[in-house]
């Protein structure tokens, strides 16, 4: 007799919920996490607990800072060398994200640095040395117009989204080169609920110290932080990234508008034969190609020249993820190794 496959594990509306307010608010206190979501700070604990354990949610940082610079990949492999190729450059702290992908390419990757440069040499030479690729196309990224950081599961209502951010601090100045964090931002990338005195004592001051530097890099903007979670569970579990070329002088309004649609993890202008690049979350198949219909009314400047399906996410900035994409591991992003 064979016996039925088991139900895929499923998130329930409290698990949800939470995902959705940490999204939000990826530091936030038991204390305000219970009562946004009405419940008591034991339980959330426990359920964020249970989540992270289980690789279905995680929240990470990444640093940013206008100056820094990164690039869009898409890798031909070598017959057979696909899985080889994705793992190697999975372990590189340069590369933040690592796809499978169908379409005109095999895989597909985001690279961070610090500066010009670094990206340069890292295309350049390090990347046409990693053994089974067989050609590689660089799309540079000019600006980004939004990025995973802003995407929301949307499970919670209005007045919870608004105790969320009431105590949301506005932007400060810079607190000084972020490559003087780099242990900081590090640290933050592998678990961005690390408490203060867990990282001052990983960097070795007081927990003071630790609380104004972190404070400082998250209000400024120059560290960013992100609730991510398993693409199979949200109820998004399609990934596609559109290439299209804009007019230069209507590029801005466009992006901007492609930005704003739920859809949408990632949006950014290239420099290259497509000017922009943006990534959207979307139900099915079917509903990416609907997608990609209602954008040419909507958005009548773009056109869309290529698409890019997700077969298999390898890495996800800086998160190692299994074939249900689960985190199991992490790889720093450092984007000054």
């Amino acid at each position: 007799m064979l016996l039925a496959d088991p139900p895929a594990p499923t998130l329930d509306e409290l698990d949800l919920a939470l995902v959705n307010a940490l999204q939000i608010a990826p530091r936030a206190s038991w204390t305000q996490l219970a009562a946004a979501l009405e419940v008591d700070a034991a339980t959330v604990a426990r359920r964020w607990d249970r989540l992270r354990a289980s690789g279905n949610a995680w929240v990470t940082a990444y640093p940013y800072e206008d100056s820094g610079v990164g690039a869009l990949v898409e890798i031909d492999c070598a017959t057979g060398r696909k899985d080889a190729v994705a793992k190697a450059l999975a372990a590189d702290p340069h590369t933040a994200t690592v796809e499978h992908t169908a379409g005109g390419r095999d895989l597909l990757i985001t690279v961070m640095a610090a500066d010009f440069g670094s990206l340069s040499a890292y295309v350049v030479d390090r990347l046409g040395n990693v053994p089974g690729i067989a050609a590689s196309r660089t799309h540079l990224m000019t600006r980004a117009y939004t990025d995973g950081s802003h995407w929301r599961l949307r499970s919670l209502t209005r007045s919870q989204q608004d105790a969320l951010t009431a105590s949301r601090r506005a932007a400060t100045g810079a607190s000084g080169p972020l490559s003087s964090h780099r242990e900081l931002v590090i640290a933050m990338g592998e678990d961005a609920r690390t408490p203060v005195g867990e990282l001052a004592a990983r960097l070795g001051v007081s927990v003071n110290t630790a609380s104004r530097r972190l404070t400082r890099l998250i209000e400024s903007g120059q560290l960013r932080l992100r609730c991510d979670m398993a693409r199979s569970l949200s109820g998004s579990p399609i990934s596609v990234t559109f290439f299209g070329v804009v007019a230069p002088d209507h590029l801005d309004s466009t992006a901007r508008e492609l930005a704003k649609l739920p859809e949408t993890r990632q949006c950014s202008g290239t420099a290259g034969p497509q000017n922009l690049v943006a990534t959207v979350w979307v139900a099915s198949l079917l509903d990416a190609q609907n997608l990609e219909v209602s954008l040419a009314t909507r958005l009548p400047h773009l056109r869309i020249t290529d698409r890019a399906v997700a077969l298999r996410t390898v890495k996800l900035v800086g998160k190692l993820l299994d074939e249900d994409g689960r985190a199991r591991g992490h790889v720093p992003i450092d984007v000054w190794g």
